[in-house]
């Protein structure tokens, strides 16, 4: 095998995962991040029990990717939600699947995950380089700036894992779209994913129900029909199940102004 000096871009999940392959496939890589830590999405995400997969049959979950499930499904066959489980095992960390389908951590919390998978990174010759903030492309390269200041780094190949912009505190910023764009790479606009709606709730029921949860029900839009539960806000819907429909209800909004989102409360 021809070794390769491998530049990962952003220390999320993503970026991590793309470095445990390629190091274990003997080459040279070094993850850049701009935080001084790595995964402090993953690392929120713990803090509500991080939600690492879903049991449900393989032949639903393969169909929740919406729009890019069929170009998903050749790495979802790859590497399968028991996968992950077998995965997580391997780094110490065991599961429970809960009542909602959802996989976690039996610790219920990220941190034990990610020290011992940052290690096993190390273990394997990966370099870990935290306070590095891409900037932009010169003299063939990719410009860092750092706490020793400007750096250049020239690699034979790079993955850039950058996220999006959901959480500019903890590096999702979205920094790189004009970069790349400058560069004449073509980029989707940004649209909400996992995001609550509004409803507009009489001054009554709000009064009464926001923070009530909506458990043990399924709901139905054009993205179909699961089993879950939500929370009422004073000024509409978020959580879970919420979520699942997403892309539907916000692409019907989008088209046609209005959608419906159909709840069985004794399925």
């Amino acid at each position: 095998m021809n070794q390769k000096r491998i530049a990962i871009i952003g220390g999320g999940p993503a970026g991590l995962a793309a470095a445990e392959l390629l190091s274990r496939s003997g080459h040279t890589v070094t993850v850049y991040d701009a935080m001084p830590t790595f995964a402090r999405k993953f690392l929120l995400a713990g803090k509500s029990g991080l939600n690492i997969t879903h049991s449900e049959d393989y032949a639903r979950f393969t169909t929740r990717f919406g729009a890019a499930s069929a170009r998903l499904r050749p790495a979802l066959d790859a590497f399968t939600p028991d996968d992950i489980r077998d995965w997580a095992a391997g780094l110490g960390t065991e599961t429970f699947v809960g009542s909602s389908g959802r996989v976690f951590p039996k610790v219920m919390k990220a941190s034990p995950l990610l020290r011992a998978w940052l290690r096993r990174l190390e273990a394997q010759g990966t370099a870990l380089r935290t306070r590095h903030r891409w900037t932009g492309f010169a003299e063939g390269g990719y410009v860092f700036e750092t706490p020793e200041g400007r750096s250049i780094v020239h690699c034979d190949a790079a993955l850039l894992a950058l996220g999006g912009a959901s959480w500019p505190r903890l590096g999702s910023d979205a920094a790189w779209v004009p970069r790349l764009a400058g560069r004449g790479v073509e980029i989707d606009t940004f649209q909400p994913a996992n995001c609550g709606f509004a409803v507009g709730w009489s001054g009554n029921f709000s009064e009464r129900f926001a923070g009530e949860p909506v458990k043990s029900v399924t709901a139905t839009s054009e993205a179909g029909t699961f089993p879950g539960e939500f929370v009422i806000t004073g000024s509409g819907i978020e959580g879970s199940l919420v979520y699942t429909h997403t892309a539907a209800l916000r692409d019907r909004l989008l088209n046609h102004g209005s959608a419906v989102l159909t709840l069985d409360l004794a399925p």
